[in-house]
Order: C-alpha cells, then sequence, then structure tokens
C-alpha cells in the first residue's frame, strides 16, 4: 500500500484507499459543498470517514470516536494532492521508484521499520510525505530491488 498523508490530520494516509474515479468524484461534491450548492458531504473510506460542511470537515476513525476539524478548502486541497500523486504513479510507473526505495531501506534495517512489533510481515515507512506499508514475507529479503519489483501488482 503507498499512501500519501498529511502532519495536519491524522492518519490521513488511509484516504489514499480512494481510487481516482472516487476521488474526482468527491472532489467534484466537496466543491459543490465549498460553493454552498450542498450543504454537506459524508465520505471517506472503510478505516477513514469525512462530514464535510462548506468551511469546516470533522473526520475520524472508525475505531475512535473523537472527531476533529480540519478546514474543507485545506481537505480539498489534500485530496487534488492524492489525485495528483496516483496519476503520477499510473502514467510514468512512480510507484516502483518509491516502493524500490521503501524495499531497500526496510531490507538494510527490518526492525527499525516495523509497523507492529507482534508482526514480523508489515513494515511501514515515510519518505517525502509518501507513506509506504510494505508486506514482505521473510523470503523477500533475499530478493534485489529489481527481483521485488518485478513481481509487483498496482492497483491505484
Amino acid at each position: 500500500m503507498v499512501g500519501v498523508g498529511t502532519p495536519e490530520m491524522e492518519q490521513a494516509s488511509d484516504l489514499s484507499d480512494m481510487g481516482l474515479s472516487e476521488i474526482t468524484n468527491t472532489l467534484a461534491e466537496l466543491n459543490a459543498v465549498i460553493e454552498g450548492q450542498l450543504d454537506y458531504l459524508d465520505w471517506g473510506t472503510d478505516l477513514f470517514y469525512v462530514s464535510s460542511e462548506a468551511t469546516v470537515s470533522n473526520y475520524g476513525r472508525y475505531d475512535k470516536a473523537e472527531r476533529p476539524q480540519v478546514p474543507t478548502i485545506g481537505l480539498r486541497n489534500f485530496l487534488i494532492e492524492l489525485k495528483k500523486f496516483k496519476e503520477q504513479c499510473l502514467t510514468k510507473d512512480y510507484y516502483k521508484v518509491i516502493i524500490g526505495q521503501a524495499f531497500t531501506a526496510i531490507k538494510a534495517n527490518p526492525l527499525q521499520y516495523k509497523r507492529w512489533t507482534t508482526s514480523d510481515l508489515y513494515y511501514l515507512i515515510t519518505l517525502n510525505n509518501i507513506t509506504i506499508t510494505l508486506v514482505l514475507e521473510p523470503d523477500d529479503f533475499d530478493l534485489s530491488v529489481g527481483q521485488y519489483i518485478t513481481q509487483l501488482a498496482r492497483s491505484f
């Protein structure tokens, strides 16, 4: 999983699960909310939900009752950046570069990037504000970066 995050919103990288068409549709509806054509919009992913009004959006994780607020325009701008990132990954196979860098760093020091202390498969790294989670089997560590990249399937 490759996702874009922002320091202004904890866990916003969960929105990276949205597909390009979903992001495009959400942006159109979010613009309608900002312009006053819609009263509100409830949207997000299974893990990260958002309720947006013209000026303020509340967001939260599925497992927490807390709903922090952020400016709706800032959230819209984040979605625009997420859309650009996904388009860049599709057109230039940029994701291979990012994942290659992540794999190289994790392979060099797996303990530093373990996502959870109880798991030997999940690794989390952030490079240039891009959050990358890799699920690596023990055999993956025997692969070169090129071999690892070659076996990747892409879905954005």
